[in-house]
């Protein structure tokens, strides 16, 4: 089935978030991905991005690029960064307790709900995370 994918740049500053939340909406609308899916991928996409800019990215510089990509199947979210090397892929089956209430889901919230994520650094420095979530 064809791959409709769209890349979205979005500079690391959490001003940026609601922009970029809009923006995926209208895109997996544009692509007739059900209302629910379309919630739960926006969460897990803005999480993964809030967490490059808050700790991949500490001084602001370079850019996040989101490629996001429909298919009848399956949805499939690439970010890229130039940050700091982190690797979101391990599963979190747990809160971070001592960050509770205020902090500590996101990755627990990632893993909830993509189907699998995958991480890789390359030779040039930048972060690739890649989360997919199937069409159901």
């Amino acid at each position: 089935m064809e791959t409709v994918q769209s890349l979205i740049r979005v500079a690391p500053s959490t001003q940026n978030l609601a922009d970029l939340r809009k923006e995926l909406y209208d895109l997996a609308q544009e692509n007739e991905i059900p209302v629910p899916l379309t919630r739960r991928m926006v969460i897990a996409i803005d999480e993964a991005v809030s967490n490059v800019i808050e700790h991949g990215s500490p001084t602001g510089a370079g850019e996040i690029e989101v490629a996001i990509g429909f298919t009848s199947e399956c949805i499939t979210a690439t970010i890229t960064d130039e940050g700091l090397a982190f690797d979101p892929s391990k599963a979190r089956t747990e809160v971070e307790t001592r960050k509770f209430p205020k902090r500590g889901f996101g990755l627990y919230l990632i893993h909830l709900i993509v189907d699998s994520i995958e991480y890789e650094r390359t030779s040039c420095g930048k972060n690739v995370l890649t989360l997919r979530k199937a069409v159901l």
